[in-house]
């Protein structure tokens, strides 16, 4: 047990010492007050990990948001040693040391280097795989890593079961954990079903696997075949199997019974029937994706590939990938071949699966990238077996004591290679950008504001700030993608009750913001952001730039002079840190996201705002604060603008250096 135990302590520090300084952008606000406040969170609810969620925002550790994040940790690490189980079982039964040697009689003849050197070389290489260590990192990540580590139960169930004494146990404990994952994620456990079954099959002794396979063409043979195998269980023994599996299941009434309680994240509210089963399907997800087709599926395979070709770090994802196809084809080749193959249809499955099935609109490929851990999962394993596999050779011919050190040795080296090399790409330690953004536009907003939100990037921050943390809970923010469903708006009102509309028979966003403009505008401050700002927003409202924000000129509050020292009073109070990109990583998407549409943006819009109404001093002050982060696309029409202001305050030597910058960036 030493070696599971250190490998799972030093696994979890290297994640404590590397997690999310915060919470990402990704959904993680919403998790962490789902989990906070036991409420109900997005299709399919996700209920075990909300109420595993609540048990570790108990723990006496820092903010809800470190207490969530430490959640994923456990299981992220937990799933390493499991992993690293397997493997070892795996490895067992190939060369003989386990429960099948390889002759009656014979001892086992295998150094236990190529059972523990090449388990732990894969756990670790999956363990700071790119997506694994940032889902362990982060928040919302706990529910993959949650997802992997009852994945890695089953499976390890599964190779367990031959062994003596584990057959019927596994027949109860299979159907339980495979229930929990149910309850987790039920898309990502149907497309590792076939897997299990697979690996189920090939692990009874009732029937063999290559008997069952020889009668696939023939199904009246085939059904006798897997009747057999069912039959050596007992009726008893079944019926106690589907109540294993059932109880776990019980979790989802989690959903209705706590929106009867009406919580302040009450996705769908599913306590009626109908809602209920449009949660757990995710019928509300109809229509949102892109069209299916080829460039659907080649937008997928572009996007995993874009993290695949580093996942282990640099170049050694190549040697990772050659040294696994190596190490599965030669397990393909042994008497264990069942195990090995059912690895590949548990880590192939999921890959077809995402690739096939999911359809995310442009701009939300990495939604993607949370569904390809078992597939790096699945190299791994494989990446194990081919280390044994060299080391079985290196000792066939070298039969030294110093061969077993110095395999040992590369074996350790070649182990941490991903930690190097991942370490600067996963480490969140600097991730506060999303935080801070909403502190700032609370900071922005005076008492009882209206802050009209895009999605999640500016959503999701004062849902942590406000649900969990209580800071201002006079401001009312609106996300307006979800603002037509009836049980987003019977939420929101009644959490803000001074906010009422009628009911409309059709109510696009449109309808329903001018709708609340007109009735509150005169008492109530209404503000909105950069994020995916819909067009119609600022072109049916007049607004005025205000800080970070957009401030609607027909309501309450415009009574404020806009000048260069308020912006500077204004922005000097904002919290503006970490935007700088480190060593590329998938986090930095939403961290250049912020950087370029909340706070460049901000203040280029607020320059021309500034440029087109006759005030050159404020102009150039957003101009010049623009042009610290703005993209390089974008800078060529500052500098000619700005060029234009110096010759409005008769400064033609530094409107002559503008213009210059203006030619630099567009020639």
């Amino acid at each position: 047990m030493l070696i599971p135990l250190a490998l799972f302590l030093f696994t979890l520090s290297m994640y404590l010492t590397t997690a999310c300084a915060t919470f990402n952008i990704n959904d993680s606000g919403e998790t962490i007050a789902v989990c906070d406040l036991l409420a109900l969170g997005h299709s399919p609810g996700y209920p075990l990990h909300a109420l595993l969620g609540r048990l570790f925002c108990l723990l006496p550790l820092g903010q809800p948001m470190l207490r969530v994040t430490f959640c994923s940790m456990m299981t992220g690490a937990a799933s390493v040693v499991l992993l690293y189980a397997i493997s070892k079982m795996a490895l067992k039964n190939i060369y003989g040391t386990g429960e099948n040697p390889p002759a009656v009689g014979v001892p086992p003849t295998i150094n236990p280097w190529i059972l523990e050197v090449p388990s732990l070389f894969g756990a670790l290489s999956f363990a700071f795989s790119y997506q694994h260590w940032f889902q362990s990192g982060g928040a919302k990540g706990g529910i993959y890593t949650l997802n992997t580590f009852l994945t890695l139960c089953v499976v390890w169930i599964l190779f367990k079961m031959r062994e003596k004494g584990w057959f019927i146990k596994s027949v109860f404990l299979i159907p339980f954990f495979y229930g929990l994952g149910l309850a987790n994620h039920w898309p990502h456990q149907i497309a590792s079903l076939p897997a299990y079954l697979w690996l189920f099959l090939a692990g009874q002794k009732k029937v063999p696997m290559t008997e069952i396979l020889r009668s696939v063409p023939r199904p009246f043979e085939l059904i006798q075949k897997l009747r057999s195998v069912f039959s050596g269980i007992g009726t008893a023994n079944l019926l106690r199997a589907a109540t294993f599996a059932m109880l776990p299941l019980s979790v989802y009434l989690y959903l209705p019974i706590r929106a009867i309680q009406n919580p302040v994240l009450n996705w769908w509210n599913p306590q009626t029937a109908a809602h209920f089963w449009e949660t757990i399907t995710r019928e509300s997800y109809n229509g949102i994706g892109a069209r299916r087709g080829w460039a659907t599926l080649a937008q997928n395979l572009t996007r995993f590939w874009l993290q695949a070709h580093h996942q282990y770090g640099s170049y050694f994802t190549y040697f990772i990938f050659a040294f696994s196809i190596w190490g599965l084809l030669r397990a393909l080749r042994n008497k264990e071949w069942t195990n090995a193959l059912g690895i590949l249809i548990l880590g192939g499955g999921i890959f077809v699966s995402v690739i096939l099935f999911n359809n995310p609109v442009t701009g939300l490929e990495w939604t993607l990238d949370n569904f390809f851990s078992i597939v790096f999962l699945m190299f791994a394993f494989g990446a194990a077996l081919g280390m044994a596999e060299t080391f079985r050779w290196i000792f066939k011919k070298i039969q030294k004591p110093s061969a077993f050190i110095t395999t040992g040795i590369f074996g350790f080296l070649l182990a941490i290679a991903p930690l190097v090399m991942n370490h600067g790409k996963d480490d969140q330690g600097q991730y506060v950008c999303a935080y801070d953004e909403g502190i700032n536009m609370l900071k922005t907003v005076p008492p009882s504001s209206v802050i009209l939100c895009g999605g999640d990037v500016d959503l999701l921050p004062l849902w942590y700030l406000q649900f969990v943390e209580g800071l201002r809970a006079d401001v009312v923010p609106v996300s307006l993608p979800i603002i037509i469903y009836d049980w987003y708006k019977d939420s929101l009102f009644s959490h803000w009750p001074f906010l009422k509309i009628p009911t409309l028979t059709v109510e696009p966003p449109e309808d329903i913001v001018r709708m609340l403009v007109g009735m509150h505008g005169p008492e109530v401050p209404f503000y909105y952001t950069n994020c995916s700002t819909p067009q119609w927003l600022g072109k049916d409202n007049a607004s005025i730039p205000d800080g970070m924000l957009w401030r609607m000129a027909k309501t309450k509050g415009l009574d404020f002079p806009v000048t260069a020292s308020r912006l500077n009073e204004l922005w000097g109070t904002y919290r503006i840190r970490q935007l700088d990109p480190g060593p590329k990583g998938y986090w930095d998407e939403f961290s250049d996201y912020i950087r370029v549409y909340v706070y460049d943006y901000a203040q280029e819009f607020m320059g021309l705002y500034a440029y087109q109404n006759q005030m050159p001093e404020i102009a150039l002050w957003s101009f010049q604060n623009s042009l610290k982060d703005s993209p390089p696309a974008n800078r060529a029409g500052i500098y000619q603008l700005e060029g234009e202001i110096y010759l409005q305050l008769g400064n033609e030597s530094d409107a002559v250096k503008s213009y210059q910058e203006s030619l630099n960036y567009n020639p």
